[in-house]
């Protein structure tokens, strides 16, 4: 397939474009700062330089390609504003450049996926990442509201450690209980490519944890 991948200088988004280039698929990243990029001079990459909160940007990665993972996060600012400030550009290049697969990027405890998370984390996220949950949620809504054919991500706390297929899919809607543990980044590239790619979780929440 030929992906867009919005974050792949990031540390999940690095890896969604490791798995998606060793599976056999052309990618598109958009980036800010292209020296950032091992594979910037890989035949099956294009760089588009840009910002993710652009729609002009996003559209200009997003044409040609059949699928969209958006694996941008906001590093160790946990008042950031990232979700927000890109969630309505990517919608709104995604349909300028008619692409209708969204696969998106979020955490468990964003808005109101805190009842999920176990009594641990909902309290660490409450205290420490507060602010950045709400932003999360606020995105996550207008995602969800969309027209696209989305997929929002909700992982537990990250942990390292290579993909081993071993973690777990759980739909937020038509389940109950709290869910804790952690799950490695790769685990969590592996499951946002695997969705691009296969159609499957289409207008659904995904708790993902081991």
């Amino acid at each position: 397939m030929q992906l867009t991948v919005l974050g792949a200088t990031g540390p999940i988004g690095r890896r969604v474009l490791e798995q998606a280039l060793a599976a056999g698929h052309r990618v598109t990243v958009l980036v800010r700062d292209a020296a950032r990029l091992p594979q910037r001079d890989d035949e099956r990459v294009t760089v588009v330089v840009g910002d993710a909160a652009r729609a002009a940007d996003v559209a200009e990665a997003a044409r040609g390609s059949q699928a969209l993972i958006c694996a941008l996060g906001p590093g160790k600012d946990y008042r950031s504003t990232l979700a927000t400030r890109t969630a309505g550009p990517v919608l709104e290049a995604m349909a300028a450049a008619g692409v209708g697969r969204l696969v998106w990027l979020s955490a468990l405890g964003s808005g109101g996926t805190a009842r999920r998370q176990s009594l641990f984390q909902a309290g660490a996220s409450k205290l420490v990442m507060g602010t950045l949950m709400a932003d999360k949620g606020v995105a996550d809504e207008t995602i969800a509201r969309s027209d696209r054919d989305w997929t929002i991500a909700l992982p537990v706390m990250f942990g390292n450690g290579r993909a081993t297929g071993g973690y777990q899919a759980i739909p937020v809607d038509g389940t109950r209980g709290r869910v804790g543990g952690r799950i490695g980044r790769a685990e969590v590239a592996d499951f946002l490519l695997s969705a691009a790619t296969s159609g499957r979780w289409v207008r659904r929440r995904v708790i993902l944890t081991r």
